[in-house]
């Protein structure tokens, strides 16, 4: 070899020199990283990644909620647009029958008062203009 070191490193993880071989652990794909996981450093990232998905999963329930009211002021408004719809329906209605009536009502005036005067009116007075 031409390092000048006595160790020699196979793919699996073993690193071995002339008094002793050992694998090492944090290498293999099973336990990598156990060896600092008693740190501070581990505990503190830790803590804020915990601290970090509950302020997630907090903000994530307030939109659900805001999300709940938001659905339920949108049906409150399609009821209140459909009573409105229905109101001004029946008032459109209403006004339809109230033209209707007075159309009649003129209409039969009318034809009282041409057949009153072709008919002469039997025994009313006449105004005979000059």
């Amino acid at each position: 070899m031409s390092f000048a070191t006595n160790y020699e490193s196979t793919s699996s993880g073993h690193v071995c020199d002339m008094d002793r071989c050992v694998e090492r652990t944090s290498l293999s794909i099973r336990n990598f990283g156990r060896r600092f996981y008693g740190s501070p450093l581990v505990h503190e990232r830790l803590a804020r990644y915990k601290a970090e998905a509950a302020a997630a999963r907090n903000e994530r329930d307030e939109a659900h909620a805001r999300e709940a009211k938001a659905w339920k002021r949108e049906r409150i408004a399609k009821r209140k647009v459909e009573k409105t719809k229905l109101a001004l329906r029946i008032a459109e209605d209403k006004v339809y029958k109230y033209r209707l009536a007075l159309l009649l009502s003129w209409t039969v005036l009318g034809v009282y008062f041409v057949f009153s005067t072709v008919f002469g009116g039997h025994g009313h007075t006449q105004l005979r203009l000059p």
